[in-house]
């Protein structure tokens, strides 16, 4: 994973459990210091492809982060 994907994913992570609810495109591309939405959606949906993310599509604040440890341990 790149270490532009990762802050996007940090970022995702700690929003939601201070705010509760999913960041936008917009509130990310703020937070991470980018200025275009469009390359958030794109590491949003590579995250989604790579399993990190689930994308509730046609819904406010659709970004779920998915644990992953959980899958890991149990393809051990």
């Amino acid at each position: 994973m790149s270490e532009r994907h990762q802050l996007v994913l940090d970022f995702i992570k700690a929003y939601i459990r201070l705010h509760g609810v999913a960041p936008s495109y917009l509130v990310i591309a703020k937070g991470i210091g980018l200025k275009s939405k469009a390359n958030i959606h794109r590491i949003v949906h590579k995250l989604e492809e790579e399993g990190h993310l689930v994308l509730r599509h046609s819904r406010f604040n659709s970004i779920k982060v998915m644990d992953r440890s959980v899958k890991e341990m149990a393809a051990l």
